[in-house]
């Protein structure tokens, strides 16, 4: 088989992993989670967001009892909502549930770099990808450097 030199387009890569691991296509999931606050609202957007999308089982995350239980109410047509937005009968069915934390609002746009130097509240984890990556990589980097031990911490290897 000769080589092909064309590149292959990313959705062409991802949408068949996607399709052995039941989530649909790459496309769809990344459609749904982009328009999530144009296709429900920006008053629900505020309070829930999706979490996975499995063999077309939606999972919706509320940051109160009270938004699970609204939504609860309106399944029927947030699914239906869905639906029509992607384009096919993505969504089978709607399962919400409450977790700690508030909603991070959805933003259409990559966020910008971090500012270097800010300072952050202790155990406050990046909300920006690009700065979660290089908190990861500055830890890793660490320690590396530390022979695989944080750095004012014996690991363990000790045996105390």
């Amino acid at each position: 088989m000769p080589f092909d030199d064309a590149p292959s387009r990313l959705k062409e890569l991802l949408d068949p992993i996607a399709r052995r691991m039941g989530v649909g296509t790459a496309a769809e999931a990344g459609a749904l989670w982009r328009r999530w606050p144009e296709i429900v609202g920006e008053d629900m957007a505020r309070h829930a967001e999706p979490t996975s999308l499995r063999a077309g089982v939606l999972k919706v995350r509320t940051d109160s009892p009270v938004w699970a239980t609204e939504i609860g109410y309106l399944v029927t047509e947030l699914k239906g909502r869905l639906n029509e937005a992607l384009g096919g009968e993505v969504v089978k069915e709607v399962r919400v549930w409450t977790g700690p934390g508030r909603v991070q609002p959805r933003r259409n746009q990559r966020a910008s770099a971090p500012v270097q130097g800010r300072a952050r509240p202790k155990g406050e984890s990046p909300s920006d990808p690009i700065e979660a990556l290089e908190k990861a990589r500055a830890a890793w980097a660490r320690r590396r450097r530390d022979g695989g031990r944080a750095a004012g911490q014996d690991g363990g290897s000790n045996g105390v």
